[in-house]
């Protein structure tokens, strides 16, 4: 009984240390972005090529995250399981609790995430293992949600957001240069993968600020790019019979098209905006001593708990092209 009484006393005091050395940093919070893209040559000079990952850069500047924490991977000879899992392990060593991270891939579904990176076999683990609950990731390819549909057995016991922007069994699509000479479309011509473009667009759209916060939070960004991404798809299937026929042959379906897939066990829906990040994730900075000794003696319970189970057991046709 002493022992345990001991550990106890420990254990506020380490927590209330822990508490007072982070109340400055807590304040500090950095963000950082892994952009996967396999349609840019490489990264040498990131914002030479156009593709998705630098329109989605882009978006991520304009609402004030810091260049200096985003890392690129480009092209085949870049996007490697060792270069990924590389980027990965800085993220887990470097990124701390009160830090917000975002992962995205635009790349082909089974020709680079299944068959040159085996990303189910180990991306995951990487993901999980970064230290914020403020984590996520969205991926763009055929099959998109297949590889994220590993994390769902997690959902109650980790933090993290994950989008795939269609379904297993889906197809992605996107647009090429060619596709200009002969636009039919009724949003304004682009390039690149269809859904992520959408959601990088969407992401400094106040139209899509619904609850008039001035922030657009992943909710928002999915509730308002979704219906314009099933619009474009609509149309190409309407001016495309071949990507149609593909299309059905393969799903079985080409209406409703297509049917991302969201994983979300974060308690609330979080903006992107770095004000917003600074304002909210930061929060606890300015927390009176009374509420940290409430969270102190809220969580000591299960730490109780562990410590006796521990002493008891021991313990896209040549246009639009599919992706």
């Amino acid at each position: 009984m002493k022992k345990m009484l001991f550990i106890c006393l420990i254990l506020i005091l380490s927590n209330l240390q822990s508490i007072s050395n982070s109340q400055g940093k807590i304040n500090n919070v950095e963000t950082y972005a892994l952009l996967v893209d396999q349609f840019a040559p490489n990264s040498n000079n990131p914002g030479q090529y156009f593709c998705n990952a630098i329109e989605f850069r882009n978006s991520l500047l304009s609402i004030g995250w810091d260049e200096s924490n985003f890392y690129y991977l480009f092209g085949d000879v870049e996007i490697s399981v060792s270069n990924v899992q590389a980027k990965m392990d800085f993220l887990i060593q470097n990124v701390d609790e009160n830090d917000v991270v975002v992962c995205f891939f635009a790349t082909h579904g089974y020709g680079c995430l299944r068959d040159i990176l085996n990303f189910n076999l180990w991306f995951h683990d990487y993901f999980l293992d970064i230290k914020t609950d403020y984590k996520y990731l969205l991926i763009d390819a055929c099959h998109a949600s297949e590889f994220i549909e590993p994390l769902d057995a997690y959902k109650s016991a980790e933090s993290f957001y994950a989008m795939g922007s269609v379904a297993p069994q889906e197809y992605a699509i996107g647009f090429v240069p060619d596709d200009q000479e002969e636009w039919v479309y009724s949003e304004p011509e682009f390039l690149g993968i269809i859904s992520s473009h959408f959601w990088s667009q969407t992401l400094t759209n106040s139209s899509a600020d619904v609850n008039s916060d001035s922030y657009i939070d992943m909710k928002e960004m999915y509730d308002y790019s979704l219906p314009i991404i099933k619009k474009i798809y609509n149309e190409i299937f309407l001016a495309d019979s071949e990507m149609a026929d593909f299309i059905m042959t393969n799903t079985g379906y080409i209406d409703d098209y297509p049917r991302p897939v969201v994983i979300n066990s974060l308690s609330e829906n979080i903006s992107l905006y770095s004000d917003y990040l600074t304002a909210n994730i930061a929060s606890i900075g300015g927390l009176t001593q009374p509420q940290k000794l409430g969270i102190i003696f809220g969580s000591i319970g299960s730490v109780i708990v562990i410590a006796v189970i521990v002493f008891s057991a021991v313990r896209i046709k040549k246009k639009s092209k599919s992706i």
